[in-house]
């Protein structure tokens, strides 16, 4: 009897640490953050998402609302000192981990390669980014035609990621606003499918995090630019909002893919918005499993 029961003992503990063990393992190999979590998510987030632990917290606070326009001066500065990341030197090797895929889009930039033919030197701005590489649709034209360009993400762990690459371009720890003045949202935290979230800022619960958000118009002033040769927008659902809030009059967007799928009004509603604006439907990207669901878009050639 006792040597039954102990055997049972055994027997448990055994399938205990092999629970736990297999529980661990799997958790590790899904989550494509485990790696970086440990090591990076804790210096990242303190330095590039800890508002309340700011300096200048209360002045982060008066930046934001509808009394904030756009172009206001204090506002461009403090983009310009806390939430543009400069690029990394040419001569800085990248850290990709698919070095030789020589296109991380899902076609994307070889449709924006056709219209614009082998531009060199052109500027690019991509959000979300995601890490800089996986499914980038701007790394092409940084690595092979010596673009440079922002990248914007919002979920501090793909920015972890991101930093790691040594992209030749500005980086922010950001997002684009869905107001036509500087926001704080509540972000969902989901790798590639991450988004603003419903719930108002300062929400606890596991994955979301608070994100400083900016206008575009406010990012390409700090950088003192108004031509982009591509924007590529794919912010899960506030597409429709963020260009909204462009004042393309004051801008010379020549290409822009952006991703439709998510957006509440559809995709009808997207192109014919996006149209008035003076642009020309050049073409889709559609791609299995939902890679790709974009609409490219052309300046109209007599805007141009």
């Amino acid at each position: 009897m006792y040597i039954r029961k102990k055997i049972q003992i055994i027997f448990m503990s055994v399938v205990l640490v092999s629970f736990i063990f297999f529980y661990s393992y799997s958790g590790n190999t899904n989550d494509p953050y485990s790696i970086h979590t440990e090591k990076y998510y804790a210096s990242v987030s303190s330095r590039w998402y800890n508002y309340s632990g700011s300096v200048a917290f209360s002045d982060e606070i008066y930046l934001n609302g509808p009394a904030i326009s756009m172009d206001n001066p204090k506002l461009i500065a403090r983009i310009k000192e806390r939430f543009l990341l400069p690029p990394s030197s040419r001569t800085e090797p990248y850290e990709l981990k698919f070095p030789h895929l020589n296109d991380t889009s899902m076609g994307q930039a070889q449709k924006v390669f056709n219209i614009l033919g082998n531009k060199t030197e052109g500027f690019f701005v991509e959000c979300g980014a995601l890490d800089g590489e996986t499914r980038s649709n701007t790394l092409y034209f940084e690595r092979h035609l010596n673009w440079s360009g922002l990248l914007v993400e919002a979920d501090p762990l793909n920015f972890a990621m991101m930093e790691m690459k040594k992209r030749k371009a500005y980086l922010s720890p950001s997002c684009l606003s869905i107001k036509p003045y500087p926001i704080m949202v509540s972000f969902k935290q989901a790798f590639n499918v991450g988004k603003i979230s419903d719930f108002k800022p300062g929400y606890k619960g596991i994955g979301y995090v608070d994100v400083q958000c900016f206008p575009l118009y406010s990012y390409l002033l700090a950088l003192n630019r108004t031509t982009v040769d591509y924007f590529s927008l794919d912010v899960e659902g506030s597409e429709l909002e963020v260009l909204n809030t462009i004042p393309f009059e004051k801008l010379d967007i020549r290409t822009m893919s952006v991703e439709f799928v998510h957006v509440k009004k559809g995709k009808d509603f997207l192109r014919e918005f996006v149209e008035r604006r003076g642009y020309v439907l050049h073409s889709e990207v559609v791609h299995e499993n939902n890679l790709a669901n974009d609409f490219i878009f052309v300046k109209s050639p007599r805007l141009v």
